[in-house]
């Protein structure tokens, strides 16, 4: 989003909506989540995931990331989440849900939890919750929405809708910055979207490089422009270079789409 805001001129709004990957999940302080994982995956399975879980977080910028902790039912916390939109709309939800997923994935806290969840309203400055967690509020709301997300075809999470969802507005699953890209840059309200004949969101490969020869042939995301002369571009590694046109070709993948002829 934050490339789409610099070079495409689009703002966004975030609103977040509920799902439930496993509803006969126990409430209150839920149960081990290593647990629950190795008899839904397999331990061998989850063993060989977690470090790269760890890394794909370290890689964000996100330290800390645990597998370890407790796993819960998660209605409340979505009923929470639709009192924050309610209450102060997709800015107060978002704030809300950052806080929750740090207590999730960072600190091992299950969100079924009430002393958690207490916690993290007092945080975002949200009123009501008390009342919310003490009753049935926002039950049927919640309820509502996943009945619509299953009868959409969705079936697990992350999944995006972007601009109302619809054919070719929908991405699933983790996702380089590419595919978010594409579906930017063809809603986007001008041309600016096209950099130095490259496509913003496409994948390039560095070539002849000398400063930097290590990268040359490591496949980047274009970015947007940097300067009159040079092309932003962020790599699997997080680095990101600003490279001249020369020193960049299509990716194979992006062949037929992410070009526009220089000539």
């Amino acid at each position: 989003m934050r490339v789409a805001q610099s070079t495409m001129n689009m703002e966004f709004e975030l609103t977040w909506r509920p799902f439930f990957l496993d509803p006969k999940l126990p409430g209150g302080e839920g149960k081990d989540k290593m647990q629950h994982y190795f008899a839904k995956f397999g331990e061998p399975r989850v063993r060989q995931m977690a470090p790269m879980m760890i890394q794909t977080f370290a890689k964000e910028g996100i330290n800390g990331y645990t597998m370890e902790g407790k796993v819960g039912n998660t209605m409340d916390s979505h009923r929470l989440l639709e009192h924050a939109l309610l209450q102060g709309g997709p800015k107060k939800q978002d704030e809300l849900c950052e806080i929750l997923f740090d207590r999730y994935f960072l600190k091992g806290k299950a969100l079924s939890s009430r002393a958690t969840l207490l916690e993290a309203a007092a945080e975002a400055s949200l009123e009501g919750a008390e009342e919310v967690l003490s009753g049935d509020m926002h039950q049927e709301r919640v309820w509502g929405e996943v009945e619509k997300a299953y009868q959409s075809g969705v079936s697990g999470v992350p999944h995006f809708r972007i601009d109302g969802g619809g054919q070719g507005k929908e991405v699933s699953g983790g996702q380089e910055a590419a595919a978010f890209l594409r579906i930017f840059a063809a809603l986007s309200p001008s041309a600016t979207f096209v950099v130095h004949g490259f496509l913003v969101g496409s994948q390039v490969a560095a070539k002849s490089l000398q400063a930097k020869p290590e990268y040359n042939g490591q496949v980047g995301i274009v970015l947007g422009a940097q300067g009159e002369e040079r092309v932003g571009v962020r790599f699997s590694d997080g680095v990101e270079l600003a490279l001249r046109p020369a020193n960049l070709k299509v990716h194979a993948a992006d062949a037929d789409t992410a070009a526009v002829d220089r000539a």
